[in-house]
């Protein structure tokens, strides 16, 4: 990531207390995941799909090893920023890393494939709310997913992928692109950066294709720049973006956080987001030590 990415998100931090406390986490996971160690730090090995047929994301089924010390330095870091900030269980938190109370292969493990049973058993145990240890496991998977991604983005072009959730990872686009000249759209994951081409009139998350139902929502003047796109069958929404080159994880989720107003838009409207993942994934995460 680079330092002007991160200059931005400690704009963000600066400029709007609300957003502060997440931008400086994305800031300081994105940071660790900028680091070229990540590529032996993370080890994974992806079988392609038979013809490019099966709705299952690369991930299903694999088996992630994870340099143990790396990764709990990583959440150290996270926990440092979080307890620095006016954030509820913040503290808690801080404790709970540095007392040995909180392990990060488990909570990665858990925010991997989002097993909510987990991360509130996680939660009972490290005495922190369940709500923050969501969200600082999602920001602790980012090396290690922003890792995976990249090394499957070959093995992804290869495939006949028309699901609406992350070939990769299985979850939900974060945002979509309206890509260059052309205009294509690309639905865009904000945990492995991965990238899929998508039907423009069709909704990623429930596949409805009728234009009767699809719309969007813009400020007049900005609607071939951001809009909200809409699903009136799922009450679904997607933020989405004119933009000239691809942009990074960094990006995106920078684009998201300072985009909150058009979250308001589609929630006052009775829209929402789907839960973080479209596939369950049945993903193992293991550690291993810095020579295996």
């Amino acid at each position: 990531m680079s330092g002007t990415s991160l200059h931005h998100f400690e704009a963000l931090a600066e400029e709007d207390a609300v957003s502060a406390p997440l931008a400086r986490l994305y800031a300081a996971a994105l940071r660790s995941a900028a680091d070229p160690a990540w590529e032996t730090g993370v080890s994974i090995d992806f079988v392609a799909l038979p013809h490019g047929t099966s709705r299952a994301p690369l991930l299903h089924e694999r088996t992630i090893g994870v340099e143990s010390a790396r990764l709990a330095f990583v959440l150290e870091e996270l926990a440092r920023v979080v307890a620095s900030q006016s954030v509820e269980g913040g503290q808690e938190l801080w404790a709970a890393v540095t007392g040995g109370r909180l392990d990060a292969v488990a909570l990665l493990a858990a925010s991997v494939t989002h097993r909510e049973v987990e991360l509130e058993r996680l939660a009972v145990q490290s005495g922190v709310p369940a709500s923050l240890l969501t969200v600082v496991g999602q920001a602790l998977s980012l090396p290690v997913l922003g890792t995976c991604g990249p090394r499957a983005r070959e093995l992804v072009r290869q495939l006949d992928w028309r699901a609406g959730y992350c070939p990769v990872c299985g979850a939900w686009p974060t945002l979509a692109e309206l890509r260059g000249l052309e205009r294509a759209r690309w639905l865009r994951c904000g945990r492995c950066a991965s990238e899929w081409s998508y039907l423009h009139q069709e909704c990623p998350f429930c596949g409805n294709a009728d234009h009767h139902t699809l719309r969007y929502l813009a400020e007049e003047g900005k609607q071939d720049t951001q809009r909200v796109e809409v699903c009136e069958r799922c009450r679904g929404y997607l933020k989405t973006f004119s933009t000239i080159t691809t942009w990074s994880l960094g990006d995106l989720l920078l684009q998201d956080l300072m985009t909150v107003e058009l979250d308001l838009v589609a929630l006052d409207r009775e829209y929402r987001r789907p839960g973080p993942l479209g596939f369950r994934l049945d993903t193992r995460v293991v550690p291993r030590n810095r020579e295996a």
